[in-house]
């Protein structure tokens, strides 16, 4: 669990630094309005998931709350990335492009951590 919470502050500062930097080389006009809040979100949302999936045996239970994280963090997204485009109608499309790029890093770290912890069981 400790790998994986490091790898986290370790993506999200990459994601953070990526940002910045690209920002500040003048590749990005302005920060995505909600860029802290998206990046703490997805980032929390992620470790507390992952530290309930980490305590679930193998097997078919394992597999059905699996389903049931994916389901309830897509609609949990959705609701997020709804009201953030409706409060910055428009900095949205900066908005929905990070937090995208956010969702997949993260999802993808998960399912790194989560795929290693099943072949080493």
């Amino acid at each position: 669990m400790v790998r994986f919470l490091a790898a986290v502050l370790v993506l999200s500062l990459l994601l953070a630094g990526g940002v910045l930097g690209a920002r500040h080389l003048g590749w990005l006009s302005e920060l995505p309005s909600y860029f802290f809040e998206t990046l703490v979100f997805v980032a929390l949302t992620t470790m507390v998931l992952y530290s309930y999936l980490n305590m679930m045996p193998p097997g078919r239970q394992f597999v059905q709350f699996y389903l049931l994280t994916m389901i309830l963090k897509l609609l949990g997204y959705g609701a997020f990335a709804f009201v953030i485009i409706i409060l910055d109608r428009p900095g949205a499309a900066a908005n929905a492009l990070f937090f995208i790029i956010t969702y997949m890093a993260f999802t993808a770290l998960e399912t790194i951590f989560l795929y290693r912890k099943s072949r080493s069981a």
